[in-house]
């Protein structure tokens, strides 16, 4: 997608024709949110392969990132011929550091979410990177005391921890700008259904036309006028119809039309998304992730 969504290219999801008495009032280019009788069933969308790639080459850079920042630190306070570290009584060679701080390292990046990337391939990478070099000085000061790692000396120890950070920052910058580069160029995408009121609607398609790094390609919307409608049945048949792989909803739905929305897209692999209004979200679990310049809830 270039600069800008055209609107007028966006797939349009017809409906069953209006009755003559309602035929003046429809606007025939977009789905009625009140057209469809009863909910569509929505068929499953599979986990797009690219997003299980990136997620793996995240992976792959904070792995070399971290073997790199303990061979450095290594050569900096010791000498690479030094061949053995002694932990009590036993004795291991120093290419052990490397086996242990790997690993190490990329399990906590993914307690600390690192490798949660959400539906659309963006993840909250700087915070989860910081909480997770706290947590791995700490993890390096209990080992430092416990296994006696003394002969080893602090430096190399307490320089694996910022160097570690810096070199998975900078792989992983460089991935991201590779990634945008993709999604520029029309890769790395998933489709989106918009639904909601029309100036939502617009709203989030000039964001998204200003954003094309966030890797949405609208293909369709579904204006709801009014909340006195339940739109659920002219939604799930146009994500039935239009194959979205996800869903965006602006606002404006009757009270209880995001629940069931909710439950009608469990287990379908179709991401929902809300721009929040207040009461709208209730007990529905979610958390803010900010995509294309919009404060979207997530609902998990």
């Amino acid at each position: 997608m270039g600069g800008s969504v055209d609107t007028s290219t966006t797939a349009r999801v017809p409906y069953p024709a209006p009755s003559a008495a309602a035929a003046g009032d429809v606007d025939p280019g977009v789905l009625d949110a009140s057209a469809a009788a009863a909910p569509v069933p929505v068929p499953p969308v599979p986990r797009p392969a690219w997003l299980v790639t990136y997620v793996a080459l995240l992976v792959a850079v904070d792995a070399l990132a971290i073997a790199a920042a303990t061979l450095i630190a290594r050569a900096s306070w010791l000498d690479l011929s030094e061949g053995d570290i002694h932990i009590r009584s036993l004795t291991i060679p120093y290419g052990a550091l490397t086996v242990l701080t790997v690993p190490t390292w990329l399990i906590i990046l993914a307690l600390a979410g690192a490798y949660d990337v959400g539906p659309f391939g963006s993840t909250r990478h700087w915070t989860s990177i910081v909480r997770a070099a706290a947590q791995l000085l700490a993890v390096v000061a209990v080992a430092y005391y416990v296994l006696h790692l003394a002969l080893l000396g602090r430096g190399v120890l307490v320089a694996v921890v910022p160097l570690g950070v810096a070199l998975t920052v900078a792989a992983r910058a460089v991935v991201g700008a590779v990634f945008n580069k993709a999604r520029r160029q029309g890769r790395a995408r998933r489709t989106a259904l918009v639904a909601g009121s029309r100036r939502g609607i617009d709203a989030v398609l000039a964001q998204l036309a200003d954003h094309p790094a966030a890797g949405i390609t609208p293909v369709g919307q579904v204006p709801v006028e009014g909340p006195a409608a339940d739109p659920t049945p002219a939604i799930t048949a146009a994500l039935a119809q239009s194959g979205a792989e996800a869903l965006i909803v602006t606002g404006g739905l009757a009270r209880g039309s995001l629940r069931d929305i909710a439950w009608r897209l469990e287990g379908t692999g179709v991401e929902l998304l809300v721009v929040p209004a207040p009461g709208e979200l209730g007990s529905l679990s979610s958390q803010i992730r900010p995509v294309a310049g919009l404060p979207l809830v997530y609902i998990g």
